[in-house]
């Protein structure tokens, strides 16, 4: 039966904001870093001579080298700790920022030409650029096996807390396009936004470097650190596994491999619309810049009120199992929406959308870390991203070539991606029963 509100308002006063504020200040940093590209990045690249195809493979040589490095940097948080890991992520994204700038001083040479894309080499280093950021690309899994190491006892708090994850990924998504529409249309045109994402990008890197590993994360108490790994680190405690629990065996149990099938094909999905939707903007809508900035910035901000009441309301109220299956209806009409020829159809959409995503995502969120141990959340975490990674790299790269052929219709087949993952619910959550009656 669903749990009383008191069980979530109670849980909700026992984990107070505070120890989380430097890992969401973190990732609302990050993701404003990320977003401020959004609106203008498509128009970039087409400056840069590629083809509609290009904005896709651009997204997805990102992924595809996010795809090897997470879950190393994912376990190797698991031994080191997750600061020293976190640092190296936001370190890659800033120097990934500042060739992306130098790109844009780069005059446009042509190279080469290739399925109907010319190769230049600004848009070389653009490649380049989101390489190095995907290959140090562990800032998300790791900061999310950190909210995990703080919630470790109580589940319904770790619900929460993923929640606030998002309402601060959401509140950087808002600023971020609404800040590139703003600079973007200063004297300094593109560079503008860019050397903004490049500052924010240092400010997160700093930011991390005030992170304190959450304390008893590594109960077995290992051996003190070297002099210099203390002073480097200044963490509680790190945990010097020889090898994280989390091995091939552990990943091919049912209720894990289930668990990574769903990531997969919940991150297919969203990056079939990632890939679709600004071409779908800019060809069949006739949105420039601004225009972009504006709708991912309402989206955003009604997916931080989804994110934050709307989320703790309905984990008073209902199941999480329920509040997944409500969340993925929201996302799956939202695609539908999207590919209906009407001008207002776009902001129906992102509202569904954005319903969707803030109960579903942090839902699920909550149930991945609960399959493991505090020890191995970086380890899952990690294997997690890649399996986003692989997704990505499929739904950006197959987007951005049938989104000319479909056009709109795109979205329907991920409207339909969404039903399954919907229908498949029970499974998701298949051993929830004795916790979810308590």
């Amino acid at each position: 039966m669903a749990q009383p509100a008191a069980t979530s308002s109670d849980s909700d006063h026992a984990q107070p904001w505070g120890p989380f504020l430097p890992i969401l200040a973190v990732q609302f940093i990050g993701t404003l870093g990320f977003s401020i590209a959004v609106p203008f990045l498509v128009f970039l690249v087409d400056d840069f001579g590629g083809a509609p195809w290009t904005y896709g493979v651009v997204g997805a040589t990102y992924s595809a080298c996010q795809l090897i490095g997470a879950p190393l940097l994912g376990r190797w948080s698991d031994r080191v700790g997750r600061r020293p890991v976190l640092i190296l992520s936001q370190g890659g994204t800033l120097v990934a920022w500042a060739l992306f700038a130098v790109a844009l001083m780069l005059p446009v040479m042509e190279l080469g030409r290739w399925a109907g894309a010319t190769i230049t080499l600004p848009l070389l280093l653009v490649f380049v650029a989101r390489a190095l950021d995907g290959l140090t690309g562990g800032n998300m899994s790791v900061a999310s096996a950190f909210v995990a190491d703080l919630t470790r006892d109580d589940e319904t708090a770790r619900g929460v807390a993923f929640g606030r994850m998002g309402m601060a990924a959401s509140l950087g998504f808002a600023l971020g396009p609404a800040a590139a529409g703003l600079l973007g249309a200063t004297s300094w045109g593109y560079m503008a936004p860019v050397v903004a994402a490049t500052a924010v990008s240092a400010v997160a890197m700093v930011m991390c470097f005030a992170l304190r590993e959450p304390e008893g994360r590594c109960p077995e108490g290992p051996e003190p650190p070297p002099a210099v790994a203390r002073v480097l680190g200044q963490q509680y405690k790190r945990c010097d596994r020889a090898e994280p629990h989390l091995g091939p065996a552990a990943l091919t149990q049912p209720l894990v491999v289930l668990l990574l099938v769903a990531t997969f094909a919940l991150f297919l999905a969203f990056n079939l619309f990632y890939a679709g939707f600004p071409v779908h903007a800019q060809a069949a809508l006739g949105w420039d810049a601004g225009r972009m900035g504006l709708f991912f910035t309402v989206m955003s901000g009604m997916m931080i009120v989804a994110q934050g009441p709307l989320l703790r309301w309905a984990n008073a109220k209902l199941q999480p199992r329920t509040v997944f299956f409500v969340g993925m209806g929201g996302l799956t009409a939202s695609f539908a929406a999207f590919a209906v020829d009407h001008p207002m159809a776009p902001f129906a959409g992102a509202a569904l959308f954005a319903i969707g995503n803030g109960l579903a995502w942090p839902t699920f969120q909550a149930r991945l870390s609960s399959v493991v141990g505090p020890e191995d959340q970086g380890a899952i975490q990690g294997a997690a991203t890649s399996a986003g990674a692989c997704a990505s790299i499929v739904g950006l790269i197959v987007g951005g070539i049938l989104y000319p052929w479909l056009g709109a219709t795109l979205f329907i087949a991920g409207a339909g991606l969404f039903a399954v993952v919907a229908a498949a619910t029970p499974a998701w959550f298949a051993d929830r029963e004795g916790a979810e009656s308590r």
